[in-house]
């Protein structure tokens, strides 16, 4: 018995540039009849992108996808590129395997649709989560996307929203000197979620990637057997492995809980990212905003973050979002952060004379009395003077005077 394997892609519904009209769902599965091949597919729709389909095809392991004999039994056909080629080529269109892998008919400008076919539609949102109590790196991320975002200051998280049919999403976490941890992302593309983790920068640390895509519909020939019947049903959801992954270090038991019990799960997926974002701590509000849809009511006390235009534009707009809350903790450094949030006076003080001792160590490498380290020594000292500076002007103007200790 042949060990199946899976193969998908994303099938072009668009096929206006061989002057032919879109791809429906019954030209695409009396091409696959016709052809006898085991399959299942979903339209687009369901992923918020309504111009491709998802094919997913059986293939052998050396490569051959999986068709129909006489008595309608399964068996290795074709290799898996020639039967593609021929497919799209009588289809008049191209598809996509996995992200950058391309195929297609040399006179269709391929890169061209696939890119089209995969911009989402209103029905999808990504929201971003990180650690924190300002909206420096929220700003800093609408600045990097180039689109307004919503940013929400709750129970320790910024929890933060793109608007519905994002173009653009982060490449990754923050980068290490920016902070912003842990890191959570929350993605929503119709009816497919994905939610994402990041411990901490380093990769060593814990890194969780999970999802919960919507089923496939089975479309076995006419004359399949059983068999072929049971394939087509595995392809349009292959079952996880029956062996459960061990709780990787770092992950509590509750969310190793939760994860598993969502794999092979046949659940509604509206519940998959309350649930993972809940067992990992983050605020409600996060999931609620990832599953609304246009024209539902927003959750309240959001402030919209645009993208700067000029470096001190962001740096203003970032400020701006500066949480007035007394700092907490019992570090020496927590204790100071409290002195100076009691006392804006004595911030802006502390602000004048990091930038004053910045400044003399700038004058003596400049006379050439001193090391290339006394330059280290002063960019520290004018970065962390004006970072006072600024936010405790910001605060006393939100306050209109310095509030007493």
């Amino acid at each position: 018995m042949t060990d199946w394997l899976e193969l998908t892609l994303e099938v072009m519904r668009d096929r206006s540039h061989a002057s032919w009209k879109f791809l429906d769902d019954e030209e695409l599965l009396t091409a696959l009849a016709a052809r006898r091949a085991v399959a299942a597919y979903l339209p687009g729709a369901a992923l918020a992108t309504r111009d491709l389909v998802l094919l997913r095809l059986a293939v052998s392991p050396e490569g051959r996808v999986a068709l129909l004999d006489e008595a309608g039994a399964p068996v290795p056909g074709p290799p898996v590129e020639e039967f593609v080629e021929e497919l799209l080529a009588e289809l008049r269109t191209c598809a996509a395997v996995g992200p950058e892998e391309l195929v297609g008919p040399p006179w269709l400008p391929v890169p061209e649709i696939v890119e089209a076919a995969r911009r989402p539609e209103e029905d999808s949102r990504v929201v971003y989560a990180y650690r924190g109590d300002d909206t420096v790196l929220a700003a800093a991320f609408a600045r990097d996307l180039g689109m307004p975002l919503t940013a929400h200051r709750v129970d320790g998280w910024v929890v933060v929203a793109t608007g519905f049919g994002p173009e653009r999403v982060l490449a990754g976490p923050p980068r290490r000197f920016t902070g912003g941890y842990p890191f959570a992302v929350l993605d929503r593309r119709g009816e497919r979620r994905v939610f994402l983790w990041a411990a901490s920068a380093k990769e060593s640390d814990l890194r969780v990637a999970a999802d919960h895509q919507p089923r496939l519909v089975p479309a076995p020939p006419d004359g399949a057997d059983a068999a072929a019947v049971d394939l087509a049903a595995w392809l349009a959801d292959p079952a996880d492995p029956a062996e459960a992954p061990e709780r990787p270090e770092g992950m509590t038991d509750e969310q190793h809980r939760v994860l598993l019990g969502w794999r092979g799960a046949h659940r509604v997926g509206t519940d998959f990212l309350r649930e993972v974002s809940a067992a990992f701590g983050l605020p409600p509000v996060a999931a609620e905003l990832v599953e609304s849809r246009p024209g539902d009511p927003q959750p309240e006390g959001g402030t919209v973050l645009r993208p700067a235009a000029t470096g001190t534009q962001f740096v203003a707009e970032a400020m701006a979002g500066l949480d007035d809350e007394e700092p907490t903790g019992r570090t020496p450094w927590a204790a100071l952060e409290r002195l100076l949030w009691r006392h804006p006076g004595a911030a802006v003080g502390l602000g004048i004379l990091e930038l004053l001792v910045a400044a003399l160590l700038a004058v003596s490498v400049l006379a050439g009395d001193g090391h290339w380290w006394r330059w280290v020594l002063a960019a520290v000292f004018a970065l962390g003077g004006l970072a006072h500076l600024v936010e405790a002007v910001l605060r006393i103007r939100r306050r209109g005077g310095v509030r007493p200790g």
